[in-house]
């Protein structure tokens, strides 16, 4: 098989624990883009505030992003693109039950 800059591979990115509710597989693009699966489980206070940008697809579970001026929910199925900067600042949280699955990229 032939090895492409655009091609990263599960495996050779393992899972890991950012913190006790957070687990992430990241992959750092020669683009100056990360790409991310993470997993987020339920319960505890919400995140911090983010000022980085992203883009994010819900894979499973429901998120809320927590913005300056208003909440907006996503589920299964859901894009968002936030962008960067203090003016989008966002706080997410993980709605109901279920660990939130959701693949995305982070930019400036």
């Amino acid at each position: 098989m032939t090895d492409s800059p655009y091609l990263f591979r599960a495996a050779d990115h393992p899972l890991v624990a950012a913190n006790e509710r957070l687990m992430v597989r990241e992959a750092q693009s020669g683009f100056g883009i990360a790409l991310r699966y993470q997993e987020r489980a339920p319960g505890g206070a919400e995140g911090d505030w983010c000022e980085t940008g992203h883009s994010v697809f819900i894979l499973s579970g429901r998120i809320a992003y927590r913005f300056d001026d208003h909440t907006v929910e996503a589920g299964p199925g859901d894009m968002l693109h936030i962008p960067a900067g203090p003016a989008h600042r966002h706080k997410p949280t993980v709605l109901g039950e279920e660990a939130v699955r959701y693949v995305l990229t982070e930019f400036g």
